[in-house]
């Protein structure tokens, strides 16, 4: 009997110890800088439809919001604009290759006559854009981490499949401060030169490889949080959305929870980041967190009717995902 109870002892303090020791064997330069994004998706995504000349095509076929087309006639489809080309050019009937929840489906259909041009009345979205803030690189990999949060399409609100995507440099034009009710955002423009490639969108953060030198200069590396370590109480931010240069803007932990991409609850304490941005924007997702001279989560959501507030994700579980996705 001692000797079981000595045997679990013993394996309890292993299990404790291991977290931390496999946190710390990853250092990364936090980076919290506003980049563009734009992510392309396999195949078009269809969120909607309409009617043609009186037909409703989509509910004749059975073709559903979130269908994922990813071929027409047997040739991958690239864009809308292709799309649209081989429908009109077919009018006595396309088949359609869709991917519905896992399960793959041919489809075939008649398009309508709608004036000169032959349609489906199928609204499809093959890319979207938008604002976020990388979290972390890693200079040994040339891996890097944005986001803390799944890129989503605008009207399904799922998570979109990514074919490609890239960060580029952006351009920060405006800061729109948040309101109780009304989260604020970062607007920029980014029409630079892509530095880096997107590979996984993910419920916790996009993931990718650096394609220049862009962030190996932004600073010295330091050791990923195990979440044993991190602790209730003071640490900062990084973001450069708010001046010419990065600044560090004090935050309070107020609570760690149980959640795989919820994991922390923040608040803003920094005077200047009140003023400038009345707490928590959108485009700050990805802003990197430390404490005690760690890495330990990213910025990922705004409570909306306390913009002071909001979640953030655990760094050890951003790290942990890509470095499974990367084997």
């Amino acid at each position: 009997m001692r000797k079981s109870c000595s045997f679990i002892s013993a394996l309890l303090i292993v299990m404790f110890i291991f977290p931390s020791a496999y946190a710390q064997s990853t250092e990364v330069i936090p980076i919290g800088k506003t980049v563009g994004i734009r992510l392309y998706t396999e195949g078009l995504l269809v969120i909607g439809s309409s009617e043609v000349n009186g037909r409703n095509i989509a509910k004749e076929y059975d073709i559903q919001v979130n269908d994922h087309i990813n071929k027409i006639n047997g040739k991958t489809i690239e864009n809308t604009e292709e799309f649209s080309q081989i429908v009109n050019s077919n009018p006595n009937g396309v088949n359609l290759s869709i991917t519905r929840d896992g399960e793959n489906l041919e489809i075939n259909t008649i398009p309508e006559k709608d004036e000169d041009v032959y349609r489906l009345g199928l609204w499809v979205r093959d890319s979207t854009a938008g604002i976020g803030t990388v979290t972390y690189y890693n200079p040994q990999t040339k891996e890097f981490a944005a986001l803390g949060h799944s890129i989503n399409d605008v009207d399904t609100g799922n998570i979109l499949s990514v074919k490609s995507g890239n960060i580029l440099n952006c351009n920060i034009l405006s800061v729109r401060k948040s309101e109780k009710g009304l989260p604020g955002e970062i607007n920029g423009s980014f029409e630079g030169d892509t530095i880096g490639n997107i590979s996984m969108n993910s419920d916790i953060g996009i993931f990718g490889t650096m394609t220049c030198s862009e962030f190996d200069s932004e600073g010295t590396t330091i050791p990923v949080a195990a979440k044993e370590q991190v602790q209730e109480g003071e640490a900062y931010i990084l973001s450069d959305a708010f001046g010419n240069e990065n600044n560090q803007y004090t935050i309070e932990i107020k609570k760690i929870t149980n959640s795989s991409d919820k994991g922390l609850v923040i608040e803003i304490t920094d005077q200047r980041l009140k003023e400038m941005a009345g707490g928590i924007v959108q485009g700050m997702s990805g802003s990197p967190i430390i404490q005690n001279g760690m890495l330990i989560g990213a910025v990922t959501h705004v409570f909306v009717n306390s913009p002071l507030k909001g979640y953030g994700t655990l760094a050890e579980n951003m790290i942990d995902l890509q470095r499974k996705h990367s084997l």
